[in-house]
């Protein structure tokens, strides 16, 4: 299979207006897609995609005007496209130089994130021709190239309307697919997405996933794929390169990639895909006998006073399209909500409304008691009403990122004075602190969205009304600013997101609120949302893959109720896993188990130069092993399966640990008292190498099958089924046993301790 794009070495910065250097956006990168292939990219937000795809396509540098004398300044390396060099050097010794060419009109289609950018009022034929025009074609053989193009993205019902039919009068999902037919329509070797659905409802993400699957059964052509929803990539892509900071990482298959353990360093992965695995099948692993009786349990906020309150609220657009109404509506003090329908059912007309960006509205909207409907009034109450655009260049400003929310707060009453230590605070809570002084041009579209929070809650609302906070975020940095939204609400103020992603309205909401067509068709929890399928499929949403899965166990009658999110899954795989067996080790067996396994490490290994125990669990037999093996060099390493907050994650966070590991011909002994699902033992080993190079050996007294990580000594192998209860855990699994109601252990108890 020949190469579509091949890219050695390549290094790039942008130039600067001031002259003072920037680190390379992209550095050593190599990389081959091949012909045919559906090729992903992902990684963090600003972690270099999209100029990536912008080399592929000849945008950059080619559309940057660099001099000649300064080009290897900013671009090393070469590019390949197609098996033609448009990115490299030329000549040798004295004469070598960069060069640069041009890619051939017509071989690389490159579709970015926002498709109403692409489209003016022109009705859709005008559109689909606008770029044949360059080609010189006859009607007929545009014609048949639009034919073609709208087959395939499985729109070629159109084309008989397409002379008097606009883009504005499709939905999102169609008008994304009209793009990609208008690239199509010019037959590139290479077609690049740039995130196509990041904006889209799950019904038009649907729509172009199964267009790309088309393109990819049919046509033949190449495709890059720009995504960071891990579901998509499985489905879609045949290879995926992660970026991170400028270096591709890892290139593997998709599912290979998110079965990495390393894989963390570089991407956040979905908690649900850990605990699941990439394709989301359980298999196994699951015992639905075991988990008769499970509960989830879903703590409920008490409901404060009425603190927004719509009525009869309508507003029509200039064309007539009615966009609201007349809706109604409450909103309590301290509630966090979602908002959410198909694209043009009116959400962000109500948020723009509700906010005082929008006016010519009918109907009354109270804020705190006070009619804000009247002219003069509106101001004062949005005041109170902080709204974050969709699209961050509707709010952000030209200038620096100190300009924008210098901007902002000179509309509050705040002094002046304040300003530089408001913005620092807003700016460090979505993680853009040393971005102060940079220009905005410069930040992503995730780092801009995040500057338009910033914006926003420097002001200090009393109600937030975010409009898409996900779109343009990795999966670190949607959680992070959710996770500011939850912060936010615990201090008081009443948040509404506005989404397609369903995934955030299970994980961080009690109440949903759909709109289609302007009218609010549903109000209530999430998880009724998710069980009535006529309302979902009217509304153009589908539920998250967890909730999909645990609809199954519902419907077979495993489970009572379905699971909304990660944390609902591990308390269920926590019921699943209570242990049937039970086996008692008091310090009198630890201290025989430690002598035998101290006699294997020396047969085995040697005598260790240091030992490091886990707190806790391997504290006892960490100092038993120390005597044993006559090592004084003894230390602590904390691992936590929770936050600071106390609350529980699904990986491994090591803390507190102190000291320095240099390299040694001997090795250091990690120990623990049991390796159970082993991901403690697991990631303080890997703590442990990136500290040191020295050799690791790892050591606990019990085993079980079911670990993802095995020892390198242990004493003994029990079953998975079995609890294995130690002196120092005797109260904590008591209580445990006795909130259980756990019979046969609370007897194993009275009997042992």
């Amino acid at each position: 299979m020949k190469e579509a794009v091949k890219i050695s070495d390549l290094s790039f910065r942008f130039p600067t207006i001031t002259g003072k250097e920037k680190e390379y956006t992209l550095k050593k990168v190599n990389l081959k897609v091949m012909r045919g292939e559906v090729f992903g990219i992902t990684g963090g937000t600003g972690s270099g995609k999209s100029t990536l795809c912008y080399v592929i396509a000849g945008l950059i540098p080619h559309q940057l005007k660099i001099p000649q004398d300064q080009l290897e300044d900013h671009i090393k390396g070469s590019v390949q496209i197609l098996g033609e060099r448009v990115v490299g050097y030329s000549g040798s010794g004295k004469e070598r130089r960069m060069e640069i060419r041009s890619i051939r009109e017509g071989t690389v289609g490159f579709v970015k994130q926002e498709p109403d950018s692409y489209f003016s009022k022109r009705p859709v034929i005008e559109e689909l021709s606008y770029n044949l025009d360059k080609l010189n074609l006859t009607r007929r053989q545009k014609e048949e190239r639009i034919k073609e193009a709208l087959r395939v993205v499985k729109m070629e019902g159109i084309f008989k309307l397409a002379s008097s039919l606009t883009p504005s009068e499709l939905s999102n999902g169609e008008q994304q697919r009209l793009v990609i037919a208008s690239y199509l329509a010019m037959k590139p070797d290479i077609l690049i997405l740039d995130e196509p659905t990041s904006d889209l409802d799950p019904v038009g993400k649907g729509e172009v996933v199964d267009a790309i699957l088309a393109m990819k059964k049919d046509s033949g052509i190449t495709i890059i794929l720009v995504e960071q929803d891990p579901e998509t990539l499985i489905k879609l892509a045949d290879r995926v390169a992660v970026i991170n900071k400028g270096e591709v990482v890892v290139v593997d298959e998709p599912s290979k990639v998110y079965s990495r353990g390393d894989i963390k360093r570089f991407i956040d992965v979905p908690e649900l895909m850990e605990l699941i695995g990439p394709t989301g099948e359980i298999g196994e692993r699951f015992a639905p006998e075991r988990v008769k009786g499970f509960k989830v349990r879903r703590s409920e906020k008490e409901k404060g006073k009425v603190q927004l309150q719509i009525d009869e609220v309508e507003y029509t657009y200039e064309d007539g399209t009615k966009a609201l109404n007349k809706i109604s509506m409450k909103i309590h003090e301290g509630e966090f909500l979602s908002l959410v329908g198909p694209n043009g059912s009116g959400k962000s007309t109500f948020s723009k409304i509700v906010s005082g960006n929008l006016s010519g509205w009918k109907g009354s909207v109270k804020f705190e008691g006070q009619d804000i409907s009247r002219r003069g009034k509106r101001d004062r109450g949005s005041d109170h009403i902080g709204y974050v655009f969709q699209n961050p260049d509707q709010q952000v400003l030209q200038g620096t990122v100190r300009d924008e929310i210098f901007s902002r707060l000179s509309m509050t009453n705040f002094e002046r004075g304040s300003f530089q230590e408001i913005a620092e605070e807003a700016l460090r809570r979505v993680n853009l602190r040393d971005r102060m002084n940079d220009d905005i041009n410069a930040l992503s579209r995730g780092e801009k969205r995040r500057l338009a929070l910033a914006s926003v809650i420097a002001t200090k609302p009393k109600m937030l009304i975010v409009d898409e906070p996900a779109t343009g975020q990795d999966y670190k940095g949607s959680t992070e600013i959710m996770d500011l939204l939850v912060e936010l609400n615990n201090g008081g103020v009443t948040v509404m997101i506005i989404t397609h992603d369903m995934r955030l309205v299970a994980e961080y909401t009690r109440r949903a609120i759909v709109m289609k067509e302007g009218s609010i068709i549903f109000d209530g929890t999430p998880e009724e949302l998710f069980q009535n399928d006529r309302l979902m499929e009217e509304s153009s949403l589908a539920p998250p893959q967890l909730v999909r899965i645990s609809r199954k166990l519902k419907d077979t009658g495993v489970l009572q109720d379905i699971l909304l999110n990660a944390r609902e899954w591990l308390e269920l795989f926590r019921f699943e896993s209570e242990k049937k067996n039970f086996v008692a080790l008091k310090f009198v067996d630890l201290k025989r188990y430690a002598r035998e396994l101290a006699a294997d490490i020396l047969k085995r290994f040697g005598r260790p130069e240091s030992i490091v125990y886990i707190e806790r669990g391997g504290m006892v037999i960490g100092r038993l092993l120390s005597d044993f093996l006559s090592v004084r060099k003894v230390y602590p390493l904390r691992a936590s399966y929770y936050n600071d907050d106390g609350i529980p994650m699904t990986h491994v966070r090591i803390t507190d640990f102190e000291f320095t590991l240099s390299k040694s011909d001997g090795f250091i002994l990690l120990v623990d008292d049991i390796a159970d699902t082993g991901k403690t033992l697991k990631a303080a080993s890997e703590e442990l190498k990136k500290r040191g190079s020295a050799k690791i050996v790892t050591a606990t007294v019990v085993y079980k099958p079911q670990s993802i990580f095995k020892p390198d000594a242990y004493v003994y192998e029990v079953s998975n089924n079995t609890w294995i209860v130690f002196d120092y855990e005797e109260i904590e699994t008591l209580s445990r046993f006795m909130r259980k109601n756990n019979k046969e252990g609370l007897k194993f108890m009275q009997e042992n301790f």
